[in-house]
């Protein structure tokens, strides 16, 4: 037989001071917190302060966006150099109208890459709670995040439409005069940046807010954009004019087109994506008001009511 063991010395505990102390600083509050979380929305929608591979797509696609006005410069340009060359210039198929339509694609494809990781990842992680035990409020948290890809998606679109005006303006003859006779044109492109911004960029979020996984948002951001389009295109071509009416104002593309053909005049007809003429054009700015508003407001009661 053998012995069991014996403790040879009794348990024992220790105290360590480890140094922590109450915070005695100064509270930034509640607006510092919205302030840190718009810029960080904003920084993190173009890769800054994260991974090289998280700014791959949104520099490319801002290369892509920005690859016409330079193709667009350089023409002008080349056919300076000719007799004549000025006359043709009017006749380019990029101009401050025409460059929403041409970059639609690539500005849907930042969307569907960036908006789900400002609402995904925080999701995916658990860092909700950790946001909302602070000062931010659950309505702050989802407003800073909107607005952050919102400036984020807009300056996707205006450094194209500036470098487009500064090329233009720099190769003409007089300068002063150039500048004052583009600088509308410029101003109704900033426009029209903003309602996509805040059209797309809604819908964008309010689909990304709903699910933590990344590939069901792409997914059913390209949807939102893309299907409504195909499906208002058919109707019309059918000739059911009650119900094409209302798909094309429920046709986020569609709507952006009305509110391109209010700003600068140009008409709106079927043959640019299947838009019906007799829609009156404050009606595509309403869609447009409307869309944004809903689309807000269905993120912010999301993370109101969501469970964390």
């Amino acid at each position: 037989m053998t012995a069991e063991p014996q403790a040879t010395a009794a348990e024992t505990g220790s105290i360590y001071d480890l140094g922590y102390r109450r915070y005695e600083g100064p509270r930034l509050g509640r607006a510092h917190a919205v302030r840190s979380l718009f810029w960080h929305s904003l920084r993190s929608t173009y890769g800054i302060g994260r991974g090289s591979r998280a700014k791959i797509a949104p520099i490319a696609l801002l290369f892509l966006v920005s690859l016409p006005a330079v193709a667009i410069i350089a023409a002008q340009a080349l056919l300076r150099q000719f007799p004549g060359g000025e006359d043709f210039e009017g006749h380019l198929p990029v101009r401050y109208e025409t460059y929403a339509g041409t970059i639609g694609i690539f500005v849907i494809l930042f969307c569907a890459a960036q908006a789900p990781d400002l609402f995904g990842r925080d999701q995916r992680h658990k860092l909700l709670a950790l946001y909302f035990s602070r000062a931010l409020r659950r309505t702050d948290y989802a407003l800073a995040r909107i607005a952050g890809f919102m400036v984020a998606l807009l300056f996707l679109q205006l450094l194209p439409q500036v470098l487009l005006f500064a090329g233009q303006v720099l190769l003409s003859a007089d300068v002063g005069a150039k500048f004052l006779e583009d600088l509308p044109s410029l101003a109704k492109a900033a426009a029209q940046a903003a309602f996509t911004a805040g059209l797309l960029g809604g819908l964008s979020m309010a689909v990304a807010a709903f699910t933590p996984r990344r590939a069901y948002a792409v997914a059913g951001i390209i949807a939102l954009f893309v299907i409504p389009s195909i499906v208002t295109g058919i109707v019309v071509r059918l000739g059911s004019e009650d119900l094409g009416r209302i798909l094309v104002l429920l046709s986020p593309t569609s709507v952006l087109a009305g509110t391109n053909g209010f700003l600068f005049h140009v008409p709106v007809s079927e043959g640019n994506g299947g838009f019906l003429p007799f829609i009156p054009e404050w009606a595509y700015i309403a869609a447009a008001i409307a869309g944004i508003l809903g689309s807000v407001l269905v993120a912010v009661r999301r993370f109101q009511r969501l469970t964390v």
